[in-house]
């Protein structure tokens, strides 16, 4: 069927405030797609502070959970994770990706033309940064579209010197909207004339994502998250964080007259989070060249699940949004055994995931 060289490779998604992986085995087809199934989907919390935007503020203390993580607890029926091969995300804001062409015949093609395009496009200093790329698909006889992915090397060095120190070994680490983008997108279909924006509303951060031509395009970092709302509804409640939490959950951006002011709250911060995404999709539409327009918005990520989020998207930014489904490219005959209730927190995960069940080092950007 095809050939693995990292046999039983997992996916490992590391943010500010969790660690979450996702195992994978590669099954038979099911309804003429390649179907999977689902060995491993776990997560742990962490403390505040030691990760901040995407930095190792404490390494070794990420490392302790992180062990704990793949190690398992046989009291929640968590089996360990044997497998020495990882596949692991970098976070969004240290990263980017860009879409470039290049007027020559992919076979042509060299690094250094390359280089001195994505020169042209984005200010990077080539000796600071990890560079990957990857051809994508074209009609086109005399161009070469070109998809470009780069890290700062302190970052990527830092992710895998973590990694390596509990003993695994580093298949890639991927750009999160790209993972994001291989579990949120549907495999299965061809989108024509129009692109698809993926919203992921995570604890810390909300990143925007444009699926558009069948690859990642565009991807920004909003000032909207999860920590955002309860910091707002804690503070202007004058309650404690736990308790904006709670009310976070109970009642999201759903009116109520007992709960007018907790409402009035949320819909300042979503009016705000819909004039940044406006404010995305205009530049995307205005400077990236064969845009097409965003048709719909799919959500992921634990904000995702807030109340009522997705319709006051829909009504303010006239596009329909609502959550996605994260299980939908695994084609499992059941999707009950992913976690209930907070799947949509898996998303980068399982991307990972499904590249690392295959073979994550052919046809794909890693650094």
């Amino acid at each position: 069927m095809f050939y693995n060289p990292f046999y039983n490779a997992f996916g490992l998604d590391i943010s500010d405030l969790s660690i979450k992986v996702v195992q994978l085995k590669a099954q038979g087809r099911y309804h003429k797609m390649l179907s999977y199934e689902l060995m491993a989907a776990r997560s742990i919390a962490l403390p505040y502070g030691i990760i901040v935007n995407g930095e190792l503020e404490q390494p070794e203390i990420v490392r302790k959970y992180l062990k704990y993580l793949i190690t398992g607890n046989s009291k929640k029926d968590q089996k360990p994770i044997r497998s020495p091969w990882v596949l692991a995300s970098l976070p969004e804001t240290h990263n980017f990706i860009k879409q470039i062409i290049i007027n020559k015949d992919p076979d042509d093609i060299i690094e250094e033309d390359i280089l001195l395009t994505v020169k042209k496009h984005l200010p990077f200093e080539e000796n600071n940064y990890y560079l990957d790329w990857q051809i994508l698909p074209s009609q086109e006889t005399d161009q070469t579209i070109v998809l470009v992915g780069a890290c700062p090397k302190t970052i990527a060095d830092m992710y895998t010197y973590l990694l390596e120190s509990v003993g695994l070994g580093v298949v890639g680490l991927e750009i999160e909207s790209l993972a994001i983008a291989r579990a949120m997108i549907t495999a299965s279909k061809e989108y024509i004339d129009e692109a698809r924006a993926l919203l992921d509303i995570g604890a810390t951060r909300t990143n925007l994502i444009i699926f558009d031509n069948n690859s990642v395009q565009f991807s920004k970092t909003l000032s909207f998250s999860g920590e955002i709302m309860n910091t707002a509804l804690s503070q202007r409640l004058h309650i404690t964080y736990d308790e904006a939490e709670k009310l976070k959950v109970k009642y999201g951006c759903e009116f109520e007259q007992k709960n007018k002011e907790i409402w009035h709250i949320m819909a300042k911060l979503v009016d705000g989070l819909t004039k940044e995404i406006e404010q995305a999709l205009n530049f995307y539409y205005s400077h990236f060249e064969n845009a097409n327009k965003v048709t719909h918005i799919t959500m992921c990520g634990g904000g995702a699940y807030t109340k009522r989020l997705d319709e006051v998207l829909s009504q303010k930014l006239n596009i329909e949004a609502s959550p996605g489904k994260v299980w939908k490219n695994l084609h499992v005959r059941k999707a009950d055994k992913l976690p209930s209730g907070e799947s949509l927190g898996y998303a980068a995960a399982i991307g990972l995931a499904l590249r690392a069940a295959n073979n994550p080092i052919s046809k794909n950007i890693s650094v």
